[in-house]
């Protein structure tokens, strides 16, 4: 279950971070990040052995494509619309985390495959005249109690997971009290928790389709925080 979900967030995060891959002012971010999530990748193959690289190739190539697809033919998204996106796919990843087991390339690629064809179905939704900040306000308890579960388990990487659901607490609580005005905080602070999470899959060196995922988050992430900062010069 773990593998799918990560799986399906490799495509939704890659997508996200493709569609706003036109911007130039930000691609330098974008090329750092790439570069520490190679790092970090490379790092978890040499901890997992063998059994990590399926999952970590499978979930290499979903990204690669959806990343692709989402620059060639994705549209232009607000940045209050992004940042709650981002901060909603990093929730899911830590849930994503304290789920049983790992399910292998298979898991990967069929959850990629169900997030591509729910992507599809709802890419003519106009969904950003919603108001999310009840959900978001929802999301930080939400995020409280799971930082107490993530807390309680052993090893070194706890402690990396809790700091960085802090911060995810904190995004969630900017965009719920903030609404667009703390979308670019919320963004830089989901990147961190994102970054966080890939930290510690990389430790625990058995989650090689979550490391990634949390990866392609934060890539994502950093792209909404870089095209805020290039709409308030702007303004």
């Amino acid at each position: 279950m773990s593998d799918a979900l990560a799986g399906a967030l490799c495509v939704l995060a890659a997508l996200s971070a493709g569609s706003s891959m036109r911007a130039g002012a930000a691609r330098s971010h974008a090329r750092a990040l790439v570069a520490a999530g190679a790092v970090i990748v490379v790092a978890a193959c040499a901890s997992g052995g063998p059994a990590a690289v399926a999952t970590l190739a499978a979930a290499l190539l979903l990204a690669g494509v959806a990343g692709f697809a989402g620059y060639r033919f994705g549209g232009s998204a607000s940045i209050a619309s992004g940042a709650s996106t981002h901060a909603s796919l990093t929730t899911i990843a830590f849930v994503a985390w304290v789920l049983p087991g790992a399910n292998g390339a298979y898991a990967v690629f069929a959850g990629g495959a169900m997030a591509a064809l729910a992507c599809l179905v709802c890419a003519r939704a106009n969904r950003e005249s919603m108001s999310l900040q009840p959900l978001h306000l929802v999301c930080a308890g939400a995020c409280a109690a799971l930082a107490y579960v993530l807390g309680a388990q052993p090893g070194a990487h706890a402690v990396v997971l809790v700091v960085a659901m802090v911060a995810l607490i904190a995004a969630h609580l900017s965009l719920a009290m903030g609404g667009a005005a703390g979308a670019p905080a919320a963004s830089a602070l989901s990147a961190a928790a994102s970054c966080g999470l890939a930290v510690a899959a990389a430790l625990g060196g058995a989650h090689g389709a979550l490391l990634v995922a949390a990866v392609a988050i934060a890539i994502g992430c950093a792209r909404s925080a870089a095209l805020a900062g290039v709409a308030h010069e702007a303004k």
